[in-house]
């Protein structure tokens, strides 16, 4: 009964990381690994939700929100404080910045996040920061997503105003945001008048940022010079309607995405499913960085359009930060196995917008 339970387990986890599902998921280096979902299951089974947290929290916001930082000629991330003469041997304000904000029951030493940061330093001449706030996205949804980012995106913003005051110009600075991480990107785009550089959000959230809730709580165009959206499951729970100056849509911007879902897979949870697309993007958007990695989008008005060579233009642009920025929405198909990118895309050559 254990090894039938077992094996039907590990038919509906998630899959991993980079390298398509079962060849990865023992591997606790990567995300979505059979041993975090282990847990996550035994909870779920067991209807205790006991690790989500509720009330109020009184951890001081220095505490709660942490700033890890490193830059191309200092690698190693450490942990960087407001204020204090150190900081510059962590960040080059002479250099452009990064910054990276994981989202809801997430943490800064995920694979993503880390991997994400590895890959721009190794790529770009730049300071990288990633935004820490894990004991803020333990909470119920509705709790971080309506009090909690806001809190984290107040903090940032102090943070870059700081950076700011050293001598780096908002413009060099480029935000990065998966999920709620998004939204709080455009949060604190929205406090500095859309004057950062860019805003890439990776699959925010439509649950709780409507239209109607107010522009300033939502990722938009209006948060940075440029901002670039990408969607995964734009029809389970992704902004239906994004409004970033360039839009991607991966296999129709829809859940499950390809390495997402195997025939083996047709009885998968639907929160497996959902999990691993939404994850998804994070993998495309890093390996996106390398140059030789070139994820090639088709200007059209629709996904079905796109199927059909029915586009009315013949645009192409690449996802990331290698975009031209001409604007527009871009679909895309990616490949089932990793690095999920087609070999006839090594002709498109890496460009950096300033």
């Amino acid at each position: 009964m254990f090894v039938t339970c077992f094996l039907i387990f590990i038919l509906s986890t998630p899959i991993a990381e980079i390298s398509c599902g079962l060849f990865n998921i023992f591997d606790p280096k990567v995300d979505g690994n059979v041993y975090q979902m282990w847990d996550l299951l035994f909870l779920l089974t067991k209807n205790n939700i006991k690790f989500l947290l509720s009330g109020k929290d009184t951890t001081p916001i220095e505490q709660a929100v942490t700033f890890w930082c490193a830059n191309s000629e200092s690698r190693v991330l450490q942990q960087a404080f407001p204020n204090n003469s150190r900081i510059k041997h962590n960040i080059n304000p002479t250099k452009p910045m990064h910054i990276i904000t994981h989202g809801w029951l997430d943490n800064p030493n995920r694979n993503w996040v880390q991997a994400t940061a590895r890959n721009l330093l190794e790529h770009l001449d730049t300071n990288v920061c990633i935004v820490g706030w894990r004991n803020l996205a333990h909470y119920y949804y509705s709790l971080t997503a309506r009090v909690h980012t806001v809190k984290v995106s107040t903090h940032l913003t102090q943070f870059i105003g700081y950076l700011n005051d050293l001598g780096l110009p908002l413009k060099n600075i480029t935000l990065i945001g998966h999920s709620l991480g998004a939204h709080i990107s455009g949060q604190v785009g929205h406090n500095f008048h859309g004057q950062i550089g860019a805003i890439y959000g990776l699959d925010p959230p439509e649950l709780l940022f409507s239209v109607a809730r107010g522009h300033q709580f939502r990722l938009d165009r209006s948060d940075a010079r440029y901002v670039q959206m990408i969607i995964v499951t734009r029809n389970a729970g992704g902004l239906r309607r994004p409004d970033g100056h360039e839009n991607f849509f991966p296999n129709g911007g829809v859940f499950p995405q390809p390495n997402c879902v195997l025939p083996l897979f047709e009885s998968a949870e639907f929160s497996d499913l959902l999990f691993c697309s939404h994850l998804h993007v994070t993998t495309l958007f890093r390996l996106s960085i390398v140059p030789g990695n070139a994820f090639v989008g088709r200007e059209c008005a629709s996904y079905g359009a796109f199927l059909h060579k029915r586009c009315a233009s013949d645009r192409t642009n690449r996802l990331g930060i290698y975009s031209d920025r001409s604007g527009g929405d871009f679909y895309l198909k990616t490949s089932w196995f990793s690095p999920f990118v087609s070999s006839k895309n090594e002709r498109f050559l890496p460009k950096m917008v300033s």
